[in-house]
């Protein structure tokens, strides 16, 4: 039998093209009409489509997500990894911003285009005030410089494969308090501060470090996460204590005292038991966690993205092998 997508000579029982990824036997795709009214916005028009790939996930306020299903501009050698990505909910995302008088401030960076009488302007004051940001970059590892884009318009963001949570800071008691590299976006009558351990002793121990990037005010605070909300549970408290083992809390109130400690007070109970350190949240407030995060597969995947391998060699390597064992699979 041949591929009917690329022709590929192929054996009669197999399931899908070792050499372009298509399954065979499949009926074609289903087109869906699209929309194609331009969003207007003073003086501009934007025309996005939105339809079977391209669609709105969610929405804050001036913040819309677009997610991309499928990543239709791929090539030949890397079309399966691209069909199993989006089927595994590995897509592209993006941020879009309505500016109507008002302003956002950025990670720096972040920003991909920009339409409409839009000011753009650092938000360092001084010499001390620069400083003074650069020790937060270094301590929370988020960008030292922030933009503030103001006017009315369009502001539309990289697309990133992580996923997006819009949050208003005012919902969460004291703010809100989030992992390393988690901030991405917010309005600009938000603080960004820091907000340390409640002990020296907490970082030592813990080994994450004193600080963390925190939010306040009300307004949207958009955030990148490597874990989609579905998967993260919030777990509320009311004058009470949770203990995480592990870094797997990516957001908390600002109101709650954080601290690591020891599972039990007695070092002796503390091995008996095979658990040592755990991370611990006291008084009234929400944690974000996400209970079942692989943080050893994420570096795998980062590990394998920085190969010096020729990428296109590999993609096509692996894609064969990958789609060999799947027709193999099969027919067991």
């Amino acid at each position: 039998m041949f591929c009917t997508n690329c022709g590929q000579k192929l054996p009669d029982d197999s399931r899908f093209c070792t050499n372009c990824g298509a399954q065979l036997g499949a009926a074609p795709p289903k087109v869906e009409p699209v929309k194609s009214e331009p969003v207007y916005n003073g003086t501009f028009s934007v025309k996005q489509e939105e339809g079977s790939n391209r669609c709105c996930v969610s929405e804050l306020g001036a913040v819309k997500v677009y997610e991309y299903k499928k990543d239709l501009s791929t090539n030949p050698l890397s079309a399966m990894f691209a069909y199993y990505a989006s089927e595994m909910n590995i897509r592209k995302r993006q941020v879009w911003i309505e500016l109507k008088d008002d302003s956002y401030r950025l990670q720096a960076g972040a920003m991909q285009m920009m339409v409409g009488n839009i000011a753009v302007k650092s938000d360092v004051k001084d010499v001390g005030d620069f400083l003074g940001k650069m020790v937060k970059s270094v301590v929370t590892n988020e960008s030292a410089v922030k933009p503030l884009y103001s006017g009315s318009g369009t502001l539309i963001l990289e697309p990133t494969y992580k996923h997006i949570l819009l949050v208003n800071p005012s919902d969460w008691d004291g703010g809100i308090v989030m992992e390393d590299g988690m901030y991405l976006a917010s309005s600009g009558d938000i603080k960004i501060d820091m907000q340390s351990r409640s002990n020296f002793s907490s970082a030592l121990l813990g080994g994450e470090g004193l600080f963390n990037t925190k939010l306040a005010g009300d307004g949207v605070a958009v955030l990148e996460s490597s874990v989609p909300y579905d998967e993260l549970m919030e777990i509320t408290l009311e004058n009470s204590v949770a203990r995480i083992d592990g870094p797997y809390a990516v957001a908390w109130s600002g109101s709650l005292e954080f601290t690591v400690e020891k599972v039990n007070d007695s070092i002796i109970s503390s091995a008996a038991t095979g658990e040592g350190l755990v991370n611990v949240y006291r008084g009234t407030g929400k944690i974000l966690v996400a209970p079942i995060d692989d943080l050893g597969e994420q570096k795998a995947i980062e590990n394998t993205s920085s190969s010096n391998a020729n990428p296109d060699s590999q993609s096509a390597s692996k894609a064969g092998t990958a789609l060999k064992l799947i027709n193999s699979f099969l027919d067991d």
